[in-house]
């Protein structure tokens, strides 16, 4: 049985699926150890502040608390930004009203919320006073509960009923503080759906309103229809307006049942851009709205003009015309618990809002209790185990801590600057290095780096004997090493700063890899500065200059014409001069494509007035241009043609392959294609209206989630016909003259290539389904350019070898290179870039109108597709125009030959990706203190990481589940006609 198992293994295609899960496992170990070292989480201490006397005499003994998910500051501003724009200014406008009617009671702020600008990490903020950390977005999908102390915590402590309504996320974060019989939670990830979440809020909400003998101590009320409005159609879209209006109706309402002793406080938890996404941080993401009113109790009897100004900062919201008093989104928390008599929470960083206390000496109180809430947080932070990120700033903190305690003339300003220096210094260290586990998982990704090179080198002469040892030797380092360092890290625990496992990772991955490398052949080792080399150092080398990462999504259809020119000159000096009129043909084509597709963009804050959208039809509409509109079934329908084109050249469209290609393929294409335009016709309703039609929006809703199921079900269904199915072959009998009968094998000459394109064809399927209609048409010249670019590589290897047109040779990093920064150029242009804001969330709903366990899935197709799909690509390269035998090499050998050039091809761009991965670990580790680090190197980091774990996911799919099966249909074809 061990022999029948070893022969197993041995296949090549099984060998070679080996070989690239290992690399896969090391790179990964080494990834999570940097990951691990440079996205810490900031610490959360448990401590609690019971202290009862640590308060003021409270002012109100209820308050309604009302978060209008993703309500912009300039969506309430008296003075908006310009140019104006009716659709959501001057729509909400009882706020305005209020505070110019009644000043001391009625107070609008342009509060900032720290970034990531994501719903879970703001309601830690305004409920405990705390900043985010940049790896908390993560967490967005699956809140868990919050352990620190919070305001909501000091409620319950102080027995007083909380009562909440709406997004669900403050049940994962606070459902056991919540009365049971007052807690209406709604689910918040179904961005298609305007009304349900706010209509239940409203439901729920005015019947505790009215009650007249109060059950509730603190009413939550959470909206969604304002985000959920942002995300579908934007907020310059009329829906924008219609919810706009709605919320202004329901606050006029709430105020008119508002008890005399109830305080009203309504935020946005966050802005949104000017396409309605956040989770990022510029300006239109981080100004949210605050509105604090009290309806019988004047909060203000000083005058702002006779307090200090240093205390009462304004900001200016982009483009409008006069600033606007500002405060930190955090600063609520304390403001909120002195207004209602509870201690202010432990971990708190905000500072009293000095209007709502300006009654005779109730400021002092209340800033000299919130600053030493701070200072005993910050001296408990210090004797902590992270104390020792405090010392470099200490200093500067207690020399203003004391002059703050010891002013008596200007206390109210050196406790204010205290305050906010805390909070700088709290923000510039809110993101921990473990410097330990960051070097440890630099050196396992870069020793994956030659040990894939070797390898890559090797396979001229194919051994599974070979690979099979050096894979067991590298299992036995990896095993040996971790366990020995397991032992001894465990034995001495407490004089390491890393965990044992994480020091036993990092033994055991590189220890792989070293051996891994050694166990090749080193003196077959040939390294030299080629072009395609020197371009790929190139491309590593300027990710570390931020104006390059601003700027990579133009820089890449430079480099792409680039990476082909040394095999255009191999063409015009051909001596065939068919072959180099069909090379020039499609490299011209390829380029064409590469050029379309560069056209499609979107645009980083940081690009500024120098970037224009083209992806969406405007910055502020996300919906396609209707160019898109009316080219998008046409490039449906043809794109099947152009891919059986291609197949025709070689013959190699026969079989099943007119049934694939002319059938499933367009249908697919077809049902992917309705799925949007029905998505883009339920979203403008001024366009098609939902009333006249018979079907409704429900109707639509549900029509293009049957179609998206269905094309996802195809696909299945395509799979397993097409891995049972024979090769794209037909079979041609002649009978000479003479009465001789002769065979002809219609399509021969392209045999594994052509099967293999369909099976690509299947997967490129659903990568449509998941890509917005702006993106179909980037896919579309995406493959037009991969099958021009294989008959252009094809005319190279012609043009370089015309002795030997038939001999097999391996793929080289000249011909892989362009393809991987094909995949990147595509990720650009559908639409995406290396920041947060730009995941298009409206992915995460196409088979479900609720959050489901497909959403992640759909969110990544949508994101890394066409990473992924070009890597699955690849093994084209090794694949196409490849006769299955010929009169040099055998059926046997040609086997091999493909499998170890579609192994090559595969290692090659795992390679490209482990560079530039490299590269910005390396970037983000140096740049860790610069100002743009979260901004630029960090986001540029996770992208890197992303692209190197779906390349290698992909490629492994691609040798197990594509290669294979080619290999094995063509060998079982030709069995016994080619040996």
């Amino acid at each position: 049985m061990f022999y029948e198992v070893k022969r197993y293994i041995q296949e090549p295609t099984r060998t070679a699926t080996l070989l690239l899960c290992w690399l896969f496992v090391l790179r990964f170990s080494g990834l999570y150890l940097f990951t691990r070292g440079f996205l810490l989480s900031r610490l959360s201490l448990s401590n609690v502040n019971d202290c009862s006397t640590c308060t003021l005499t409270p002012t109100h003994k209820r308050a309604v608390f009302l978060i209008i998910d993703a309500l912009r500051f300039d969506f309430i501003s008296p003075n908006p930004p310009l140019p104006f724009n009716d659709a959501h200014h001057h729509v909400l406008t009882l706020p305005q009203e209020l505070s110019a009617k009644y000043p001391q009671h009625s107070f609008i702020f342009n509060a900032h919320s720290d970034p990531p600008t994501a719903t879970m990490q703001r309601i830690k903020g305004v409920t405990t006073g705390s900043l985010p950390t940049f790896i908390d977005v993560s967490a967005n999908f699956g809140a868990t509960s919050i352990e620190e102390d919070s305001l909501l915590l000091r409620l319950n402590t102080a027995g007083k009923k909380i009562a909440f309504m709406g997004d669900d996320t403050w049940m994962s974060l606070y459902g056991d503080l919540v009365d049971p019989s007052a807690r209406f939670p709604y689910d918040s990830f179904n961005v298609e759906d305007l009304h349900s979440v706010d209509n239940g809020v409203i439901e729920h909400l005015f019947p505790l309103l009215n009650q007249k003998e109060k059950t509730w101590d603190f009413l939550i009320g959470h909206f969604l229809g304002v985000d959920h409005a942002g995300h579908r159609v934007g907020p310059s879209h009329v829906t924008m307006k219609a919810k706009l209006l709605q919320m202004d109706r329901v606050l006029r309402d709430v105020v008119e049942a508002l008890d005399e002793d109830t305080l009203l406080v309504v935020i946005g938890d966050h802005g949104m851009d000017t396409k309605g996404d956040h989770g990022g941080d510029d300006p239109w993401e981080t100004s949210s709205s605050t509105w604090i009113y009290s309806k019988s109790v004047p909060l203000q009897e000083i005058p702002s003009e006779a307090l200090p100004t240093s205390l009462l900062p304004n900001t200016t919201f982009p483009f409008a015309p006069t600033s606007h008093r500002g405060i930190q989104q955090i600063d609520l928390v304390p403001t909120i618990s002195l207004l209602l008599g509870l201690p202010i929470p432990f971990n708190n960083l905000g500072l009293i809002i000095p209007e709502l206390f300006s009654r005779g000496d109730e400021l002092e109180r209340a800033l000299r209790t919130n600053v030493l809430q701070i200072i005993d947080y910050l001296q408990t932070y210090r004797s902590s185990s992270s104390g020792v990120d405090l010392d470099g700033s200490w200093g500067k903190l207690s020399l203003e801590r004391d002059a703050a305690l010891k002013s008596r003339e200007d206390f109210l300003q050196k406790a204010h600057s205290y305050a906010r220096t805390a909070l700088e210094v709290c923000r510039d260290m809110w993101a921990q290095f473990s410097m330990t586990l960051i070097v440890l998982g630099l050196l396992v990704m870069l020793s994956t780096v030659p040990a894939t090179m070797i390898f890559s080198q090797h396979l001229e002469t194919y051994d599974d004997q070979w690979m099979l040892d050096s894979l067991a030797s590298s299992f036995i380092a990896f095993a040996v090493g971790g366990t020995l360092i397991y032992t001894m890290a465990f034995l001495f625990k407490e004089r390491i700063s890393i965990s044992p496992y994480q020091l036993a990772l990092f033994s055991a991955s590189f220890n792989g890899s070293i051996v891994l490398a050694f166990r090749a052949r080193i003196t077959r080792i040939r390294i030299a500065l080629t072009p395609s080399i020197s371009l790929l150092l190139l491309q590593a080398i300027i990710l570390f200059s931020n104006s390059f990462v601003f700027w990579e999504e133009r820089v890449l259809p430079f480099l792409l014409p680039t990476s082909i020119v040394s095999m255009a000159f191999s063409l015009l000096s051909a001596t065939n001069q068919k072959v180099q009129r069909r090379g020039l043909l499609y490299g011209a084509g390829f380029l064409l494509c590469v050029r379309l597709m560069s056209l499609s963009t979107v645009c980083r804050e940081e690009q500024g007035s120098y970037c224009h959208v083209t992806f969406y039809s405007s910055s502020t509409l996300p919906s396609p241009a209707l160019s898109v509109l009316a080219t998008i079934i046409p490039v449906a329908l043809t794109l099947p043609t152009l891919v059986r084109h291609f197949m025709k050249i070689a013959a190699a469209d026969r079989g099943l392959a007119p049934t694939t290609i002319e059938v499933y393929f367009r249908a697919a294409l077809l049902g992917g294609t309705a799925f949007w335009f029905l998505d883009w016709t339920e979203n403008h309703q001024t366009v098609v209206s939902m009333e006249k039609t018979y079907l409704g929006e429900t109707g639509i809703r549900t029509i293009r989630t049957v179609i998206a199921r269905i094309v996802a079900w195809s696909m299945g269904v395509g799979l397993a016909l097409w891995s049972s199915s024979p090769l794209n072959l037909a079979i041609q009998k002649q009978t000479d003259s003479t009465g001789r009968l002769s065979i002809q094998v219609i399509g021969f000459a392209n045999s594994f290539g052509s099967f293999y394109l369909s099976f690509l064809c299947i997967i490129f399927s659903v990568i449509w389904l998941s890509s917005q209609l702006s993106g179909q048409v980037v896919l579309a010249l995406g493959l037009a350019a991969l099958l021009s670019y294989l008959e252009f590589v094809d005319s190279v290897r012609d043009a370089r070898h015309p002795a030997q047109p038939r001999h097999y040779r391996l793929p080289t990093l000249e011909e892989v290179l362009p393809l991987a920064l094909l995949g990147l150029e595509t990720f650009y242009a559908t639409g995406h870039q290396a920041t947060l804001n730009s995941l298009q969330w409206k992915s995460a709903f196409i088979f479900n109108a609720e959050r489901g366990i497909l959403s992640p899935i759909t969110v990544i197709l949508n994101t890394l597709g066409p990473v992924i799909f070009f890597a699955m690509c690849i093994p084209l390269i090794a694949l196409w125009a490849i006769e299955p035998f010929s009169a040099t090499s055998p059926l046997k050998n040609r086997r091999r030959e493909v499998v170890s050039g579609a192994l090559k091809s595969l290692l090659l761009l795992s390679n490209y990706h482990a560079v530039l991965l490299v590269a910005a670990a390396t970037c983000a580790m140096i740049q860790r203190r610069h100002l743009m680090v979260w901004k630029v190197f960090a986001p540029r980091f996770m992208l890197a990481g992303l692209c190197s774990i779906a390349v290698d996911v992909a490629g492994i799919a691609a040798m197990f589940g594509g290669v294979t099966t080619v290999v094995y249909r063509v060998s079982s074809t030709f069995q016994g006609v080619g040996q």
